[in-house]
């Protein structure tokens, strides 16, 4: 009898062990996406892995991650599991949080409708929900490109948003906004306005003293992107009634900057406030191929406007 109850251990045993090298040599057959909501059990883990044949047998992957004290280490979240990964892998991934990532890139320019409206289209956002996008976040979304998960949510991106402005404006680069004297938001209004006017990087500087120089002469900056922002349902096409419209950010019938940024500026043109190009430059004109041309005085900046804009007369240099 005692030699009946050996050979059955031995069995059981060689058994157990096939079973779990077969276990453990298991290779999923097909690739496929899944999400884990938070306080998913290690059970129910397990049962969903099995039901989408990514592991053979639930109730061994529920102990070996017990005894491999990972049973409450695996993380939440929408996992991409590829083909042919092994029962351990998944366990590593999923303890690793290697959760699939989302990019959603805001560009240098762009304003709080045109940020809201991708958010829309990316599925982050819908009519039903309450906006997170208030006026007084205008120009302090900081544009670049960031990764986030299925469970995030519009407003979680906000705050990204936000939480990455604070760490670009450092102390010292407030300090040096202050012997500018600028407040942090006379300095993001500023180079908003500088933002919008030009993509050459060459010229944020320029364009940024030819304000400043307005500014501390007290002329209207004469800015259009501004005037733009305040119009509303602006249709493209910017007429003289426009310019002569007064609205708060109308910079031709109003000197000093408007009330607030008009977009979110990149970092280039908040360190062009900063840091001008000195010079007495007063104007500037589109050349039509992406640059612009500077002036000190009305009449250069006029023949400027005819060579350039209005195609007649000699070059104003």
């Amino acid at each position: 009898m005692r030699n009946f109850f050996l050979f059955l251990l031995l069995v059981l045993l060689v058994g157990g062990s096939l079973k779990i090298y077969s276990f453990l040599q298991y290779h999923s057959p097909e690739g496929i996406y899944l999400y884990f909501e938070r306080g998913s059990s290690l059970r129910s883990i397990s049962k969903i892995l099995a039901d989408h044949q990514l592991i053979p047998d639930p109730l061994l992957f529920e102990i070996l991650a017990r005894l491999q004290r990972k049973g409450n280490r695996l993380k939440a979240g929408e996992y991409e599991f590829s083909a042919g990964l092994t029962p351990l892998q998944i366990m590593d991934k999923m303890v690793k949080g290697e959760v699939k990532l989302y990019s959603l890139t805001i560009p240098e320019g762009w304003n709080l409708k045109e940020i809201e409206k991708l958010f829309v289209e990316k599925g982050l956002l819908s009519s039903e929900d309450q906006t997170p996008f208030t006026s007084n976040l205008e120009g302090y979304l900081f544009p670049d490109t960031y990764l986030y998960e299925r469970r995030h949510t519009a407003k979680d991106l906000v705050a990204m948003m936000k939480d990455l402005f604070q760490k670009k404006i450092t102390d010292a680069l407030m300090e040096q906004a202050k012997i500018k004297g600028f407040s942090l938001h006379e300095w993001v209004t500023l180079a908003s306005i500088i933002e919008k006017e030009t993509a050459i990087a060459d010229e944020r500087g320029l364009i940024a003293s030819v304000f400043i120089n307005r500014l501390n002469r007290g002329m209207p900056l004469q800015t259009d992107p501004s005037v733009i922002y305040g119009i509303v349902n602006f249709d493209g096409n910017l007429t003289r009634r426009h310019l002569e419209t007064d609205t708060p950010y109308n910079t031709y019938t109003r000197t000093g900057l408007p009330p607030g940024p008009i977009c979110s500026p990149g970092l280039e043109s908040l360190m062009a406030v900063l840091n001008p190009v000195q010079n007495d430059f007063l104007y500037f004109v589109a050349k039509g191929d992406g640059t612009h041309y500077f002036s000190r005085t009305l009449e250069e900046h006029n023949r400027a406007v005819n060579y350039y804009q209005l195609h007649r007369g000699p070059p104003p240099y």
